[in-house]
Formats: C-alpha cells, structure tokens, sequence
C-alpha cells in the first residue's frame, strides 16, 4: 500500500505543477487551484459566479477526494463552459459544468447531485430526519399494495395493514413505489389522507407523521431456526425526534448494530442471516455489526480511504486495519448466511468480514461486487458531492470489487435457498468453502457512469460516510 501512496502523491505534484502554468485565453475569472489563493488585487468584474464557485468547491472535493484522481482528474478549465454542449441543458441540470465534469471521472458512483435534487431525495441522513409513513409498498399489476406496516410508525397508528392497495395520496394516483414515497413524506405533524382497498371495501384514512426510525432487522422463525434479516446498515441517532419508535427509549437507539445485538440476545443456537437484497449502507454501521459475530482482536477488513494531506494541498491515502475492539454477543454461535445479486457493498462487507473468520457457509447467487465506498459531502450552494473516497479489501488483502463473493451453495430460487440454509442450519457441520468471483461483471464502466450522470438521482444504499465539507467558501 505504500507505493499506492508515493504513486498518488507523485502524480498530484505533477499535476499541481501543470495547474499552477495553465491559462485560459479570454477567461474572464480566475479559479483558484487547489493548495493556492485567490490573488487579492481581484477586482468586481472578476468575481466569481454561483456556478463558477460550486465547480470550484467540487473540483477541490474531486482533487482531495476522488480516490482515482491522479489519473482522471484533468485541469479545472477543461470542464468549464462544456456541461452545456454536452448536453446538461440547465433546465434540467443545476451547473451544467459541475455534472459534465463528474461524468469525465468514469465512476457511475461518483456524482454531483443539485441543491433541487437534493430536497427531492433527502439526502441530509444525519441531520435531517425524514418523515413518512413507515410502510413497504410494491407494485402488483396496476396498484400499489403494502407488503410491510412497520410497528408504532405514523402508518400502523393510522390503521394502515398489509396487503392494503393504495387506491389515492390526497388526489393523486401513485404509480410507482418512488411516487409513494415522495408524495407520503413531508415534515412533523403533516397529515397524509388516502383512499385505500381492504378487500371488497374501500376506506378514508387520514395518517399524522412523526419522526420515526425504519427498523432494519426483522426476526422470524423456519422451521424453529432464527431466522434474521438486515435490510440495510444505518447509524441513527433518536434524540431530534419528538416520537421515535418508543418514547421512553429514544436515546438508546443507535441503529443496526443495536437492532441485531437485541436480536441475537434474544435468540439461540444455530441462526440464519439474511443478507439478500440488502443494498448496503454506512460502511462504519456494517463494520460495528460485524463485531457481533466475531471475538475481540478479529480483522473484519482492511479499508483504503482519501483525506487531505497536513499541507493542505495533496491528497492522501490512508490504510486501516479494522478489527473487532470486542468480543461480539454472537461469537461462538454456528450461523448460515444468505446473499444474492442484489446483496451490496456493506452487505458484501459484513459477509467477507464475517465468513473469513467463522468460515460460516453462504447460500444464495454471486453478490453484486461493490467492494468501493463513497463520501457524501454537501456543497455551498445546497448541492452533494458524491465521491468514491474509499476501496474495501478483505483481511489478507483480496479485492472482490466487480467480482463478487461466492456462495458455498449457488442457488437462485429464493424459497429453495431458504430451505438449504435451514438444512445446514440444524446440521452445524459445514464450513466455507468458496471464495471470490473471477470475472468482472461490468457494474463500473464507463458508459454506466455517463448513465448515471444524467440520472439525478442518487444512489440508495452503498458504503457511504457522510462527512463535512472543508472547502465550503
């Protein structure tokens, strides 16, 4: 890892060198690089713009940040003036140049997201706590139907049940889960009225949010066997609620690693994990809920990140060994992991983590291969700078990025992977076996970065660290 660094540093000061000698002809302002100061002669006609600022701040978050930087990363004036032309219209796209310079890094999970954008999606997690009804829905046929009512949330007191199909939100139709979603989220004490279907009637019901935590653990039972399933991996704090899940407990609750603790304290013997279609989450969520599993002293990764270096003008690459600081509640414990294409990033995490040590088997599909994570940083102007800033190895040093991880039993029917992990379960024999993909599978390239630069919409899930912008002018 220290001729990574070298690398890095060696061709960030070649590249500084080059910024510091570049003009633009009839440029109007000046752009101050990375590492250096505005001149202080500047006179009014050369101050800089909104957009011209926000293009700024991004291309020193990319500089600092952008684990690739070195190589993808080309002089500031190269992006200036071009989104346009390359088809960002600003109808559509806030700072044009700012999306047209994102979609040159060639990473489909490094993007700029506009200050529009970014209410629309609540992209604030740890500040900004979103409000909603606290139920699933998925699309059958034509309709919504709520396949999950989450206990003491806004929805279950409203008197909302499964299989429930939503008919109105106030006056409109919903189409998609996504038009649910955004039409039943809004702010403390909002009142949500809908027209739904409970078998052959049809009901008024009015729901009044409140701040409520989405569980991300589920137990339920197979044949006697535990059987838990994680959803996603999330760091919450309780206090800025006025009714989280329960009152009288609102500062305990810390999120996943909480949730699976009481699970497994609550639980006996042989146990399932189910990691299926779980997209990820905070990668320091599913590091804390790898220690569950393993005993004090245990590597569960070996993590690569960016951060500024002490001049303040070169990026650095820090490499850490992260490794249980306890014995976890589950350690000893024989367990059998589920996974399928859809199990990500800080899913994929906690499953190498956890299996390379335990050797517990997997049962499933190849997992989607996210072995990179993302900082999401908020801009001056009320956009997010979404940059890859972190690589996740396993603790021998593997890469499993666009490769996946290996069940031990390669099973696609869902109901039959059950009932294998259920098998072995009960046994407690069997050990892994399997290791890593090897083949790419095409989740990073180019042309899907390009995709999802057009896309506004940010990605759910992944290993993200949401962390303070020190560019902010």
């Amino acid at each position: 890892m220290k001729h990574y660094r070298l690398f890095y540093c060696a061709l960030s000061m070649c590249l500084l060198t080059l910024w510091t000698a570049c003009t633009v002809e009839n440029a109007d302002n000046e752009i101050a690089m990375p590492g250096e100061e505005k001149p202080s002669n500047t006179d009014s006609t050369q101050t800089l713009t909104v957009a011209e600022k926000e293009l700024q701040e991004n291309y020193e978050m990319l500089y600092f940040y952008f684990i690739d930087a070195a190589q993808k990363l080309g002089d500031i004036h190269s992006y200036m003036g071009h989104g346009e032309e390359a088809g960002y219209s600003p109808s559509r796209f806030e700072y044009p140049d700012v999306y047209y310079m994102y979609s040159k890094m060639g990473d489909s999970y490094t993007f700029y997201v506009g200050p529009y954008y970014v209410g629309k999606y609540d992209l604030d997690m740890e500040s900004d706590p979103s409000y909603n009804l606290a139920v699933s829905v998925e699309k059958a046929e034509s309709q919504l139907v709520i396949t999950q009512v989450f206990p003491n949330g806004p929805g279950s007191k409203a008197g909302l049940k499964e299989k429930d199909t939503i008919l109105y939100v106030g006056s409109s139709n919903p189409g998609s889960a996504k038009d649910f979603e955004m039409l039943t989220t809004g702010s403390e004490g909002d009142s949500i009225s809908l027209k739904i279907l409970r078998g052959p009637d049809t009901l008024d019901i009015s729901a009044k949010l409140f701040c409520y935590l989405n569980p991300t653990v589920f137990l339920s039972y197979r044949d006697s066997i535990p059987v838990i399933k994680i959803t996603g991996f999330e760091n919450f704090s309780a206090t800025s609620c006025s009714d989280a899940n329960n009152a009288n407990d609102v500062n305990s609750f810390k999120g996943t690693k909480d949730e699976i603790s009481t699970v497994l304290k609550a639980t006996k013997g042989q146990t399932i994990i189910d990691l299926r279609g779980n997209p990820g989450g905070s990668i320091d969520a599913c590091f804390s809920a790898a220690e569950l599993f393993l005993s004090k002293g245990d590597t569960i990764a070996r993590l690569e990140y960016t951060d500024v270096a002490p001049d303040n003008a070169h990026q650095m690459i820090i490499n850490q060994s992260v490794v249980a600081s306890e014995d976890g509640v589950g350690k000893g414990r024989y367990f059998v992991f589920l996974a399928d294409s859809n199990s990500a990033s800080c899913a994929e995490t906690m499953l190498m983590g956890v299996t390379n040590t335990t050797k517990s088997p997997i049962v499933g599909m190849l997992t989607y291969g996210k072995g990179i994570g993302q900082y999401y940083i908020p801009t001056s102007a009320g956009g997010y700078s979404i940059i890859t800033a972190m690589r996740v190895y396993d603790k021998n040093g593997f890469f499993y990025h666009d490769k996946g991880i290996v069940p031990d039993y390669n099973i696609a029917d869902s109901t039959k992977a059950l009932d294998k992990a259920v098998e072995i379960a009960k046994l407690a024999k069997e050990k892994r076996t399997q290791g890593y993909g090897t083949k790419e599978l095409g989740h990073f390239n180019n042309s899907l970065a390009k995709k999802a630069s057009f896309s506004n919409e940010p990605f759910k899930g992944g290993a993200y660290r949401i962390i303070k912008n020190p560019f902010a002018k």
